[in-house]
């Protein structure tokens, strides 16, 4: 409920935007003002691909600004903690002294571990994420960059673009497709390294409640060999068009 609601007063700052610098700006103008927005910008930060300096130095000093953060105000510790996650999102090597410093603080250690593991990850993906060569300019940013996610090479790529469908409520037609085909294509060969991500892929489709799509659901469900695949397609069908 927390990030439905940030991102519910975010909406203004997170209009179509014309190019990548235009949505560094508006990051910049968040970050620069009303700090109850900024948990839900930094971990909006995890599907845009940005890796822009001028952004993550603003967040780093936001880190070293706010901490520490009183024990008794939560919204601030949880605030703290977001900032610190997002220089994980940033993809960027020179923002790792200052994660390691959370790496053995009991409020943030677990964020910071994140944040690290994200780094190297993010390297690659931010590329693919925001890469403006493939955008359609009939369709909204957010479904932009959740095709490109969905069409990556990297099935952990793809499981977050998954997500951001199911959770974030991307909605357009084209989204929906693309995971059509990367199910269709992927499932017979699942095995433990992809099938979570997979599986994602599938619960993603399913939560379209489109009629359209419910027969690749049914395909998956009776002749995946993944035992979590096939289980999720099953729930996925219980549930179709309820959401």
């Amino acid at each position: 409920m927390r990030f439905v609601l940030g991102l519910l007063m975010l909406l203004p700052l997170m209009t179509p935007a014309a190019t990548n610098d235009d949505d560094v700006a508006r990051y910049l103008a968040i970050f620069r003002g009303d700090k109850t927005l900024h948990a839900s910008a930094a971990e909006s930060l995890g599907w845009m691909g940005l890796s822009d300096a001028r952004l993550f130095d603003l967040i780093e000093e936001r880190v070293l600004a706010d901490y520490p953060a009183p024990r008794e105000v939560k919204a601030a510790r949880q605030r703290l903690a977001w900032y610190i996650r997002a220089l994980g999102f940033s993809g960027q090597e020179k923002y790792l002294p200052t994660i390691n410093k959370f790496l053995h603080e009991r409020d943030y250690a677990t964020y910071a571990r994140h944040a690290l593991k994200d780094l190297s990850d993010y390297k690659k993906w931010n590329p693919i994420i925001s890469d403006r060569s493939s955008f359609d300019a009939k369709l909204s940013d957010d479904a932009n960059r959740a095709i490109n996610m969905i069409r990556a090479s990297d099935f952990r790529l793809k499981e977050i673009g998954a997500k951001r469908v199911y959770y974030g409520r991307v909605r357009e037609a084209p989204v929906f497709e693309a995971l059509a085909s990367e199910v269709l294509a992927s499932y017979a060969g699942a095995n433990g390294n992809n099938n979570d991500e997979i599986a994602w892929m599938v619960k993603a489709l399913a939560s379209s409640g489109d009629g359209k799509y419910r027969p690749v659901v049914q395909e998956v469900a009776e002749k995946t060999t993944d035992a979590k695949i096939a289980r999720h397609a099953r729930t996925s069908l219980d549930s179709y068009g309820k959401r």
